[in-house]
C-alpha cells in the first residue's frame, strides 16, 4: 500500500498481536520498542479498557484487543481499495483483488483464474486466502477479502451472490471402482465399500453425518482430513470412495481419472456454493474484472461437465 493511511497506534497493535511481544514487534517494524509501548498505553488509557494480557513470555489480545484488530484490517483493506481506485481514475488497470475460496478450488478453478489474469489483466493481482465457510464470510465483513466463492454460506442481509447453484452430493471413484459401474449409487452401496471423508469442521461432512450417521459410525473412513488434495490422493488408488459434489474433484473429473455418480436418498439436499461480495462496500474495477470472471467460467466448467457426462451414458 502506498498511501499509508494505518494509523501507527492500530499499526503497532497488530504487530504486537502478530508476533506475541512488544520486543518483537519492534524488531520486526524496526521502531523502538518503548514508542510502541507509549502507543499501546496510550490507547489503553483513552479506551480504558486492556488491550492484551501481559503473560510471562509475551502478551495476547484481550477481547477488546481482538476487537481493534478487526478495525486495524478493516482500515488497510480500505486504504488499499481507496489506493486502487485513485490508480483506477488516473487510468491504470491494476490493483490486488482479495478473493476467499475453500480448499477444494486451489487445483481447479483458482489456477486456471490466476492463469487467465497473468495473461489479460497482469497488473491485476490476486490474494487468495484458502478459509472455511464461516471464516470467508468473516472475512467480507471485516472487509479482508473483496470476494468470497464458499460452500453453504449462511444468508445475510450484508452479502450479495453474484452467482450461485446447487450442488448435489455424489459418489467419488476411481474409474476402475466397481461403484464407477453404476448410474446412480445409495448410501447402502457405499457402505459395502472403504471410504475417505472430510473431517468434521468442514460442513459438508457435518450435514453428512446428521442424516446418515450410522453410515460413519458402521462403515468408519479410512482416512479423515481437512485436506481435500488429501483425500483425492487416496481415491486415485482405486480402493476408495468418497461423498462429495463435483465441483471439489471437477479437474479430475475433467481428465477422467475420478469418477462422480449422483447419490439417489430421498430426501438428500443438495449443498450450494456462491460467489459473494459484500453490499455495502463497492468493487474495484479490478474486482470487478475478478468477478465476472469467476461467474463466468464457474458455471461454463461444471455445464461442459455435466453435457460429457450425459453423452457418455448414451
Amino acid at each position: 500500500m502506498s498511501l499509508h493511511l494505518l494509523p501507527r497506534p492500530l499499526r503497532y497493535v497488530e504487530a504486537v498481536a502478530e508476533h506475541g511481544s512488544v520486543q518483537a514487534a519492534s524488531r520486526a517494524l524496526g521502531i523502538a520498542a518503548s514508542a510502541i509501548d507509549r502507543q499501546i498505553h496510550a490507547l489503553e488509557e483513552a479506551s480504558q479498557t486492556p488491550l492484551f494480557e501481559r503473560l510471562p513470555r509475551g502478551m495476547r489480545p484481550t477481547a477488546a484487543g481482538e476487537a481493534v484488530i478487526v478495525m486495524a484490517r478493516r482500515w488497510r483493506a480500505d486504504a488499499e481499495r481507496l489506493d486502487d481506485g485513485l490508480r483506477e481514475m488516473r487510468g491504470q488497470e491494476r490493483g490486488v483483488v482479495r478473493l476467499a475460496a475453500m480448499d477444494s478450488l486451489a487445483n481447479g478453478l483458482l489456477p486456471e483464474l490466476a492463469e487467465w489474469l497473468q495473461a489479460e489483466h497482469p497488473r491485476i493481482q490476486l490474494a487468495c486466502d484458502v478459509l472455511t465457510p464461516p471464516d470467508a464470510a468473516r472475512a467480507l465483513d471485516e472487509g479482508t477479502a473483496d470476494l468470497a466463492l464458499a460452500f453453504n454460506l449462511s444468508p445475510s442481509r450484508n452479502h450479495h451472490a453474484a452467482w450461485s447453484t446447487d450442488l448435489p452430493f455424489g459418489c467419488v471413484v476411481a474409474p476402475a471402482h466397481p461403484l464407477a459401474a453404476l448410474d446412480a449409487v445409495t448410501v447402502a452401496d457405499l457402505a459395502r465399500h472403504p471410504t475417505v471423508s472430510q473431517s468434521a469442521v468442514l460442513p459438508s461432512r457435518r450435514y453428512l453425518e446428521t442424516r446418515y450417521g450410522w453410515l460413519f459410525a458402521d462403515n468408519p473412513p479410512a482416512l479423515l482430513s481437512n485436506s481435500l488434495q488429501l483425500l483425492k490422493g487416496a481415491l486415485a488408488g482405486g480402493r476408495m470412495a468418497m461423498l462429495t459434489s463435483e465441483l471439489d474433484v471437477l479437474p479430475e473429473l475433467e481428465r477422467g481419472t475420478l469418477v462422480w455418480k449422483p447419490l439417489r436418498e430421498p430426501g438428500l439436499r443438495p449443498q450450494t456454493i456462491a460467489l459473494a461480495v459484500d453490499a455495502r462496500r463497492p468493487l474495484t474495477r479490478a474486482g470487478r474484472i475478478v468477478l465476472e470472471r469467476l461467474a463466468a467460467r464457474a458455471p461454463e466448467r461444471l455445464a461442459a461437465l455435466r453435457a460429457a457426462r450425459e453423452e457418455g451414458g448414451r
